[in-house]
């Protein structure tokens, strides 16, 4: 009996070192440290016909470089050209928005624009209408002496000089001379402004006509310069008549240059 119980003791001990060893496979499982030369020399052992085998670390590296190369060729390629014409119509979009914006602004003044023409045309008219015609000078002539008359004017001489053309209108001087004291001038100057026609006024040549005669109202002969204006009708008639000459005038015919 006691030498059964040894043997059974003994192979219970010599079981013990099987249950309690480390596993070898185990020991296989434990990372190594990275190791930055034999990342770059994996590379150099890659088989292009086998890439299933190729290091983990080596396929997420080619991976990465695939997809910053991807997005790259992307960016120049096509997002940098979008960009380049969303900056192009945004510019476009300032110069068209500036061109409304002005002619909104003219369309909203076209109103006012046209009422200004509307008061500009009558009051030409109207200046127009204050110029004598070519029959009416004698007429005005005799307001004048009418005007002087009433003022206490003596008129000794009411001269009308050539004419003088300019682009839209004829000039008419007239020269006036008369005898009178200073109110009789005065109110003859204010009678003329105050006539239908444009009169205007320009050199005066005022001297005593009764020096010698003392105690007596001074009486004053003056020579004066008016001028008035009547519309240039024969320029428009000229101008058109050029015009239906032009239009009328035949063609000239084609000199033939070759000798028969």
């Amino acid at each position: 009996m006691k030498i059964s119980l040894t043997k059974s003791k003994t192979r219970t001990d010599l079981s013990l070192p099987a249950i309690t060893g480390v596993n070898p496979a185990l020991k296989a499982r434990e990372k190594k440290p990275f190791n930055f030369q034999e990342f770059i020399n994996s590379f150099n052992s890659l088989d292009p016909a086998n890439m299933g085998n190729w290091p983990t670390p080596v396929k997420v590296t080619i991976l990465i470089f695939i997809m910053i190369l991807t997005l790259a060729l992307t960016y120049f390629g096509l997002i940098s050209g979008v960009q380049d014409e969303i900056a192009g119509a945004a510019t476009q979009e300032e110069t068209l928005l500036k061109d409304y914006q002005d002619k909104d602004s003219k369309l909203r003044n076209l109103k006012l624009y046209e009422i200004q023409i509307q008061e500009m045309e009558n009051t030409f008219g109207q200046l127009l209408q204050q110029l004598p015609k070519e029959h009416e000078i004698s007429n005005l002539i005799e307001e004048i002496n009418y005007t002087g008359v009433g003022s206490g004017v003596q008129f000794a001489d009411i001269k009308v000089e050539p004419e003088l053309k300019q682009e839209f209108f004829i000039e008419l001087p007239i020269t006036i001379v008369g005898k009178g004291d200073y109110h009789a001038f005065g109110n003859f100057v204010s009678g003329l402004a105050a006539l239908p026609r444009i009169v205007t006024m320009h050199d005066f040549e005022i001297a005593p006509a009764n020096a010698d005669k003392a105690g007596e109202i001074p009486v004053l002969q003056m020579t004066m310069h008016a001028k008035t204006y009547r519309y240039n009708d024969q320029a428009e008639e000229d101008n058109a008549k050029k015009d239906k000459d032009k239009k009328d005038k035949p063609a000239a015919p084609a000199t033939d240059g070759a000798k028969s």
